[in-house]
This record gives structure tokens, sequence and C-alpha cells, in this order.
């Protein structure tokens, strides 16, 4: 017996002894895993459900996102939209453990079949609702480029020819009426100079000379017909015709801040003093504001209608043939008839435009409010799917954590697309009130313009 024992006992010995060298020998060998966690939790951070959510770069945004929107730019599930396998996506959450929090397991669902929202979103956000009228106003297309800085400049002839009788008085007579009847109406903002050429010495050829290098500024200021009126009561038939110089000084007339300039040259006749008013036209209108010239010619044969007609091309402006007052008042009226006409055309025009770009923004603004909250019922619609799946595997069955996911579904379902809604909605009316605001300018604009121009008449 005492033989029996002490083999026994040996042999524990023995297996003991091997125990301690095999422990040693493991403690020996370089450990393979992370420090301070097992090979289990390793795989446990490596898989796919506590992975670092992907989200999309924002750039040149007109503000800071919130943090709703923030969320809102993470990319899309491998189970998002079309993509949707709901099979396999069960399969997937088959790998999850059973002691994650409902929290853990809500955003494991979401992983998996959240929507792609971010473009919706950085268009809402750089949603601009400006609406504006492309359309040139009349008074850039027509004789009055604009309403505030236009610069009338009247040249005057007062060669001899003047002091011609005509129906209502002398021509001279005549085209001063007349120029007092148009200056009572010009803008109240405008500016007015009036110059006068050809007004000193006589016909003759000994006072050529000097009537030919006599063109003179009688008035330059504000719109002040009592003023202009008193200019023109200086103003007496003499000499000769210098058209040439009158036109080339008159650039000296117009202020340098003015906006545009329109001159009117009332002549009846043509140059007789060997200047061309053709070049002089033609140099005048190339300077930076591009001055208007448009000549009325009073009481001229056909050979004087052609070459004035030329000058006026030459200055991108028109001729018109007057034979009386009445004929000169009347070129007056067809000028505001033609603005009356052309600022109809731009507010019919610019409502038009306007109505449109307003429909399109408002169509844009609901389309991507109706995309984040349609997409948000269909992300909700996979959640759900797949949240009962989890009970039905029994990966999920405690009722309470079942029901706390569900919650946690359901209310990001709802966050979404309030902010789908809300978001639109708020971007359309910008987009239907800055459409209304524009629409109503250019109506009231062209309806006050319209009326001024007939008042006018």
């Amino acid at each position: 017996m005492k033989r029996l024992l002490f083999a026994i006992l040996a042999t524990g010995v023995i297996v003991g002894g091997c125990g301690k060298a095999e422990k040693t020998k493991k403690e020996s060998e370089p450990d393979q895993s992370v420090e301070g966690s097992t090979a289990e939790e390793t795989e446990v951070k490596d898989a796919w459900w506590e992975k670092e959510l992907e989200v999309y770069e924002s750039t040149d945004l007109p503000r800071e996102m919130t943090k709703d929107e923030k969320d809102l730019m993470r990319k899309p599930g491998e189970f998002s939209g079309d993509q949707y396998d709901e099979q396999a996506a069960i399969e997937k959450l088959k790998e999850l453990p059973d002691h994650l929090t409902s929290e853990q397991y809500s955003e494991a669902i979401v992983k998996l079949v959240a929507e792609d929202y971010h473009e919706e979103v950085q268009e809402l956000i750089k949603f601009d609702p400006t609406i504006e009228a492309t359309g040139s106003r009349p008074d850039e297309e027509i004789d009055e480029p604009t309403v505030n800085g236009v610069h009338y400049a009247i040249l005057l002839d007062a060669s001899g020819s003047m002091n011609a009788q005509n129906k209502g008085g002398t021509r001279m007579e005549e085209a001063k009426s007349a120029i007092l009847s148009f200056i009572d109406v010009l803008p109240k903002e405008s500016t007015v100079s009036l110059r006068v050429y050809g007004h000193e010495g006589t016909g003759s050829d000994a006072d050529k000379e000097r009537s030919c290098a006599s063109t003179e500024t009688l008035y330059n200021g504000a719109n002040d017909a009592g003023k202009v009126k008193s200019a023109l009561n200086q103003v007496k038939p003499a000499g000769w015709t210098p058209i040439g110089k009158a036109i080339a000084e008159t650039k000296k007339d117009i202020p340098k801040d003015a906006g545009s300039a329109i001159v009117y040259v009332v002549s009846d006749g043509i140059e007789t003093c060997g200047g061309d008013p053709v070049k002089e036209a033609k140099q005048l209108a190339a300077e930076g504001i591009e001055p208007i010239i448009n000549i009325i010619g009073f009481q001229v044969d056909n050979e004087a209608q052609q070459l004035l007609k030329e000058v006026a091309e030459a200055g991108n402006g028109e001729f018109t043939l007057a034979n009386s007052k009445q004929d000169v008042e009347k070129y007056w009226q067809e000028e505001y008839q033609r603005l009356m006409r052309a600022w109809e055309k731009w507010q019919r025009e610019g409502l038009k435009e306007v109505e449109a770009k307003q429909q399109d923004l408002m169509k844009k603004a609901e389309g991507l409010g109706q995309s984040v909250m349609k997409k948000s019922e269909i992300e909700f619609k996979h959640a759900e799917a797949l949240h009962i799946a989890l009970s039905k595997e029994g990966i999920q069955e405690e009722y309470d954590i079942t029901n706390k996911v569900w919650n946690l579904l359901y209310d990001r379902q709802q966050k979404i697309w309030r902010y789908g809604y809300e978001t639109g909605t708020k971007t359309w009316r910008e987009a239907y009130e800055g459409g209304n605001k524009v629409w109503r300018e250019i109506y009231y604009e062209g309806n006050n313009k319209w009326q001024e121009y007939y008042h006018k008449q």
C-alpha cells in the first residue's frame, strides 16, 4: 500500500511539474493581443456596429449647420433606399451581441438603413430666394438712359435764317416756344444746358469768320424753366451755321457725373462754316457716357434733310423734320409716347419673368422639403421591419428594450420629417414673398413711369 500511495504522489508531482513548465513557457511568449483587451473585445471594437460614422464634408455654406443638420450629413447605410435587402440586413443584425442598450440597438439599425439626406440639407441651407428681373429698363434702351443723372443738352441754331417768318411767328420764336414746352415737362432731377451757335456777327462774308467761331452756353444747371426762358430771351438770329463746332463744344456742357446725356440740335439748315458735323457727332457719341444726338430739322430742304440725318445717325440718334411749332411739340409728344410704350413693355416682360422665377424657386423649395420627408418615411419603414426581426430572431427579447428601440427610431423619423417640412415650408414662403415683393416693385414702377410720361404729353 505504501508503494502504491507513493506512486500516485509521484505521478501528481510529475503532472504538477509539467503544468508549471507549460505555464512558464506560455508566459515567456510575446502578447499578440491589444494591451488591456482580450481578443474577443478587440473583435467587438472592429465590428460594424461599433465603427465611427462617416459623414459628408460640407463646403461654401452661408451659415453654420445645426446639430440636426450635421446628423443628416451622415453617409447612407448599406441597405438604404433601393439597396434595401431585408434578409441580408437581418443576417447582419444576428451579429449583434445580446447585451446592447436600446440606444445601441437603435443606432445599429439606423447604420444599416439610414437614407442619404446630405444634398437636400446643403441645398436648403444654400437656398437663395432672391429674384431679380434681368430686363433692361426702358430708360437704358431709348433716348433717356436714366431718370436720375440725365443731362439734356439743347443746341439752338441762331443763324440769320432762323429769322424767317412762319405761320406762328419767326422760326426762332416757334423754336423757343417748343423748347420751353419741352423743358417744362422734363424730369425734375435732370440737368439742362442751352447752347447757341451762329449768334454773332451777320450773314455777310465779312462777318463769316466771327460768326462761324461763335457758340456759347447761355445756361447750364438744374431743370429750371424760368432760367432757361431768360436765357432764350437773349438769343437773336444773326449769322452763319457752325453746327460742327457747336456739337464739338457741347461735351463741355455735359456734367462729368451725368449718367447719360441726350443732345437735341434744333436747326433750320446745314453746316455753312466748313465744319464736319458728322465727324464731330461720332466723336461725341464715343464719349464714356455715350450721348445720343437727336436733330430736329426746322423747315429744311431735301439736301439739308439728308445731311442732318447723317449727323443724327453718327450720334446714334434720330432726325425729325418739323415745319412748325406744332411739329416740334409733336416730336416731344412722340418721344414720351415711345417711353410710355417702352415702360409698359418692360413692366409686362418683367412681371412675366419674375412670376416664372418665383414658381421655379417655390417648386424647388417644396421639392427639397418633400424629398427629406419621403426619405424619412422610407428609412423608418425599413428600420421598423428590422426592429421587428430583432425580436423574432430572439436577438432583442426584453419588452422594455424593444419598446425603447421602436420609440427611438420613431423619434428620429419625426425629427427628420419635421425638418423637411418646416425648412421646405420656410424656403417656399421666402421665395413666394420675395417674388411678390419684386413683382409689386416692377408693377408700381412701370405704372408710375407710364403715368409720368402720360401727363407730360
